[in-house]
């Protein structure tokens, strides 16, 4: 739709042109009305529409006689100029839709750094003692993935409490519990009792914990 209201007159116009040839309005061989009468057609002045034609000449779908007019020149050009410009649009469609899940990316994660500080200021405010507030993203390959908290025995092996875990879909879901199953991409917020909580967490995620340490 943007590339739409950002497509020039004359471009317009001339696809116009070439879709009337396309359908057999216009055929081969055919004079086309003179550039004052197209441009009053149009609602443009003939400047636009020379434009349109000079574009249609040098893709060869129409010529010029001087002295004549202008003529179709080529119903096979004209397909060629059709299909070349709809795959322009759709590779441009693509960029636009890329544009925009980056925005609504750029956006959520706006969001969700603005709710990891007022959740940060609230453990700040509600507890006397010095806090580190913390997160990890789940790697792919993580041995935690379709696991829950409680089956890997996160706080036991991390001392780390989970506050919030933020999924794919960009929603944080707060006061996860021991059924809560973790997936790989899933962001952590957690808290720890000191300065090596977050190595412990990340090691955690990457290599786990021995076979006795589990039965401990």
């Amino acid at each position: 739709m943007s590339r739409e209201r950002g497509t020039p007159r004359y471009l317009k116009i001339a696809q116009d042109i070439c879709g009337k040839i396309l359908t057999g309005e216009y055929k081969e061989g055919t004079l086309l009305k003179g550039r004052s009468i197209l441009g009053a057609s149009y609602g443009v002045s003939p400047e636009t529409v020379r434009k349109a034609l000079n574009l249609l000449e040098k893709e060869k779908v129409v010529s010029s006689k001087r002295g004549v007019g202008v003529f179709v020149e080529s119903v096979l050009h004209a397909q060629q100029f059709a299909a070349r410009w709809r795959s322009e649009t759709r590779i441009q469609a693509k960029y636009q839709e890329l544009e925009n899940l980056l925005e609504e990316k750029k956006a959520l994660d706006l969001k969700i750094d603005a709710a990891i500080a007022d959740m940060n200021d609230s453990f700040r405010y509600q507890t006397t003692e010095a806090v580190k507030f913390s997160e990890v993203v789940v790697p792919e390959g993580c041995w935690l993935d379709g696991k829950t908290v409680g089956e890997v025995y996160f706080w036991n092996y991390t001392e780390a409490t989970i506050v919030a875990v933020i999924g794919s879909d960009g929603i944080a879901k707060t006061s996860v519990g021991p059924d809560f199953v973790l997936h790989v991409g899933d962001r952590i917020l957690f808290v720890g009792k000191d300065g090596d909580t977050f190595d412990r967490v990340t090691s955690f995620l990457v290599y786990g914990v021995l076979r006795e340490g589990e039965e401990e």
